[in-house]
């Protein structure tokens, strides 16, 4: 594998971190590069990016939403004063 290939493919893994080694060979088929799926693995594994896809996750789960919501309307009647940490007079 050349080295303009690994730079094209360190560039779109980088854009899309969920991009698969079969997507990736596609790719570089379009631009006449033959690379099997293994290589790919191996290239982005010597450069320090691994089979690793970031977590799919929501921010807030169902139990922090209510207990977000809870806090809130507890707090409705509070004064401004109370929430300024430091007072400005």
């Amino acid at each position: 594998m050349t080295a303009r290939a690994q730079r094209r493919m360190l560039n779109e893994v980088k854009k899309n971190p969920r991009v698969s080694a079969r997507d990736l060979k596609k790719s570089l088929a379009h631009a006449n590069i033959s690379v099997d799926e293994s290589t790919i693995r191996k290239t982005l594994n010597k450069n320090g990016v691994h089979g690793r896809t970031p977590r799919r996750k929501p921010l807030l789960s169902r139990k922090n939403i209510a207990a977000r919501l809870k806090f809130a309307k507890e707090h409705l009647d509070v004064p401004q004063h109370y929430w300024q940490k430091y007072s400005v007079d």
